[in-house]
């Protein structure tokens, strides 16, 4: 065979071919001569030949990496070292990289002019760094870290007081684009009229022509930033701009004087309409009954700004009497903006308004306002910044107060004050669980929960005997008596790890009630319950036949990590900090059960409270106290239980 074999030496003998393709070099690859310069990152071929050290590391690295901690795993640093040197290759190669730069200035100065800072005579969000904040984002890949393509520096669009937001929040009122554009298009100010007014065209407000609100060079109207973007007022189907200043100031037969600028405005015929029942109106507009919206002398002091829903009326001045009093100043908003994040309690924006006095606004940190607070139902969220890194700490404002409330010992009825405490046990729903001492049966131990109530229930039944008689097919019924279940259901849930320790200590004694008590003898005895549930039971006694307990599979459990180590958590047990618990009692009524009697609301046997005038109401006026008392019945055999004086609920 030839020493550099033909076409036909290779088809006679194909064996004989040999690549010796380690020895090729990238060579032209221009038509008509010429090197590209690509691939810009060039690696020998694979197969029979040795690679090197650096190649057989870099393979290596790449099958046996993890995907963590970040994507890739560590073969990222590796991928992006190498994107880094093809991406750099590509912007420095010609003419492809100035292409692609040039390309990316002029799709940065096509964004729209917005109030920010400037780098180098222009806004920070409308220009490019050359590749210089690629390059870094490229650098990083994988990490997460992230940085705008926008500004001439990477830092431009980086710092604080370089973005919009600081900037538009940091500048008066006359330099914002708003205002400005309020001044000019609506107001028809002229920019000398005002402090800032040559400052009107660096925002892009058109000041020249009236039907044009902004003008300037590059933005989304521009190709690649050359051109301009313009945006026009809104244009009737004439093509005529639409200048809501310039709509008639009155219509048709029905106007007025308005005496506070001199001149004749549309208002709004007399009306029958009854205000006073219109939630809000008639306070607001200080109209009385059956009275329009013009005052007696036809000057138009009830509403401002929109006569009519029909007629459009914008005052070029407006009045200092005037409802937009009610609306918060640029300064106020300013002032919220600026207002760093942490617990500073609850504010009604509409405090902040021109004139406060003349809005209705609430003080949620009032405890008579505030539910939260009122109710003691806690806000674990409202932590300070600087105690939420040690949640060990005490933070009683986000404590339960009902949670936190330990087992009382009451007396009857001396105890019953215990009931309308304020702080430690006020619940939107009174529910307690009283057992009663068996030594003294005028003390009582009881167990304040939070009235998380769900699937209550109320089963009444009425027991007969059937009974036939000689000659006769059907049954004949003689009453027997009833039977009363109630059911229902309740959660205790801890919003701290203070409050474990009392819920725990509470629902173990609820439990306990239903196991036996031995007297001195040894004797075994049982327990009675009296239940308060809102005022459908209130302190009346019964029997807990049973209760359930249950823990769904999403609820936290206290793990007390570091208790054995004596942490933080050495007072901590590994318990639910959840539990659903179902409750079955059986009521032994305080008076005897009857017809007409006070089943329902087992209370209302008592003259003197709201449950008696709900169930002895025969007029509008008897819940004030007219109804007449019902007459006498016997006492229920009761003697373990006096009457409890009720009228402090």
């Amino acid at each position: 065979m030839a020493i550099n074999p033909t076409i036909r030496d290779l088809y006679n003998d194909p064996d004989s071919f040999v690549l010796n393709s380690q020895n090729q070099k990238y060579d032209k690859d221009i038509r008509g001569g010429g090197y590209s310069g690509q691939p810009f990152i060039k690696t020998p071929p694979q197969g029979q030949y040795k690679l090197t050290r650096d190649q057989l590391n870099n393979l290596t690295t790449e099958a046996l990496s993890l995907d963590y901690p970040i994507r890739g795993g560590s073969y990222e640093e590796l991928a992006a070292r190498q994107d880094f040197a093809r991406i750099d290759r590509f912007l420095l190669s010609y003419p492809q990289g100035k292409a692609f730069l040039d390309k990316q200035k002029g799709l940065m100065f096509s964004n729209p002019k917005m109030e920010s800072r400037k780098s180098g005579g222009f806004a920070n969000t409308r220009t490019y760094s050359d590749g210089r904040n690629l390059m870094t984002q490229i650098a990083e890949g994988g990490t997460g870290f992230h940085h705008p393509n926008a500004g001439r520096t990477l830092r431009d669009l980086e710092l604080e007081q370089n973005k919009y937001e600081y900037v538009v929040s940091h500048k008066p009122k006359e330099l914002n684009r708003l205002v400005t554009l309020t001044n000019i298009k609506i107001n028809k100010q002229t920019p000398s009229d005002f402090l800032f007014g040559s400052q009107a065209s660096e925002l892009g407000i058109n000041t020249v022509d009236n039907g044009e609100l902004f003008f300037y060079t590059g933005g989304p109207g521009s190709l690649y930033g050359l051109g301009n973007t313009i945006i026009q007022r809104a244009r009737d189907s004439y093509g005529v701009p639409i200048d809501t200043s310039q709509a008639p100031l009155f219509i048709g037969p029905n106007f007025i004087n308005d005496q506070v600028t001199g001149k004749n405005v549309q208002g709004r015929p007399l009306s029958e309409i009854d205000y006073s029942k219109l939630f809000g109106v008639s306070e607001k507009f200080s109209l009385s009954d059956k009275n329009g919206l013009t005052a007696d002398n036809d000057s138009l002091l009830n509403i401002r700004q929109q006569s009519s829903p029909d007629y459009v009326r914008a005052d070029k001045v407006i009045p200092e009497n005037t409802y937009f009093n009610y609306t918060m100043g640029y300064s106020k908003i300013r002032e919220r903006q600026q207002i760093k994040p942490g617990f500073t309690g609850i504010t009604d924006f509409r405090s902040g308004s021109l004139e406060p006095n003349s809005v209705q606004f609430r003080d949620y940190n009032s405890r008579s306002v505030n539910i939260t607070r009122r109710v003691g139902i806690g806000n674990p969220g409202a932590r300070p910044l600087d105690q939420r890194t040690n949640t060990n700490q005490i933070f009683q404002d986000g404590q339960d107060k009902v949670n936190m409330y330990d087992l009382q010992d009451l007396t009857t009825p001396e105890g019953i004050a215990g009931f309308s405490k304020i702080e430690e046990n006020r619940d939107l729903i009174k529910f307690v669980f009283e057992t009663i001492n068996n030594d003294s049966p005028s003390t009582s131990k009881a167990a304040f929960f939070r009235a998380f109530l769900t699937n209550y229930a109320d089963s009444h039944n009425a027991n007969w005997n059937a009974e036939r008689y000689t000659g006769r097919g059907e049954n004949f019924y003689t009453y027997q008596g009833f039977d009363r279940t109630v059911s229902f259901s309740f959660k205790v849930a801890a919003q701290s790890k203070q409050e474990m320790k009392f819920l725990y200590k509470k629902l173990n004694y609820l439990l306990s009630t239903l196991y036996p008590d031995y007297n001195g003898n040894g004797f075994m005895r049982g327990n009675i319950t009296k239940l308060t549930l809102g005022d459908l039971f209130v302190r009346t006694p019964g029997i807990l036949e049973n209760i359930d307990l249950s823990v769904d599979d999403s609820y936290a459990w206290e793990i007390a990590l570091n208790e054995p180590e004596g942490g933080s958590d050495k007072d901590m047990l590994e318990t639910p900090q959840i539990m659903d618990v179902s409750a079955t009692f059986k009521p032994i009524l305080n008076r005897l059960p009857r017809k007409g009697g006070a089943i329902l609301l087992t209370a209302g046997e008592e003259p003197g409270n709201n449950a008696y005038k709900y169930l002895n109401a025969t007029t509008a006026n008897s819940f004030n106290g007219s109804a007449s008392p019902p007459p006498s019945v016997p006492q229920a055999n009761t003697t373990n239980f006096p009457p409890f004086n009720l009228g402090a609920f």
